[in-house]
């Protein structure tokens, strides 16, 4: 949808930079920055279908990223490794998760951070979900560029 590309532009655009992405040389932390990007992107697309989208309207923005990236970079640094079970609990129950009061809510923000905040993102044939019909016989994927 346009709306997701255009808010992973923006993401691009005014948050991460060449030195962000350059500061932890590994494929991973650029995998997991798009793959963070796009979870931001999608939280605030689904915004815009009102209680489709999420049961209750939260204010999420570009400050709940910068937390999630900051707190990403730091766990690069500190933790010698990755736990993926601390990415999960800290962007989808503390960052973003702090802002979700809807139980509903809650299960399907950590159901995206289970399927894109893990070491799948790793794989070359990760996926966000599965190709889409674009029409036509057309089919679009939702992946992580190649650097």
């Amino acid at each position: 949808p346009k709306g997701i590309k255009a808010g992973l532009l923006r993401s691009y655009s005014e948050v991460v930079d060449e030195e962000r992405l350059g500061r932890v040389p590994e494929e991973r932390w650029r995998n997991l920055v798009f793959s963070l990007c796009f979870l931001h992107s999608v939280v605030q697309e689904r915004r815009k279908f009102g209680p489709i989208g999420w049961c209750i309207t939260y204010e999420f923005n570009q400050s709940d990223l910068e937390a999630s990236l900051m707190f990403l970079e730091k766990h690069f640094y500190e933790s010698g490794g990755v736990s993926w079970n601390t990415i999960q609990y800290m962007i989808c129950e503390v960052q973003y998760g702090g802002r979700i009061t809807d139980d509903y809510d809650r299960v399907l923000f950590n159901t995206f951070g289970k399927s894109w905040l893990s070491g799948a993102v790793d794989d070359p044939d990760f996926r966000f979900c599965d190709a889409a019909s674009l029409g036509g016989g057309k089919k679009f994927e939702y992946k992580i560029p190649k650097s």
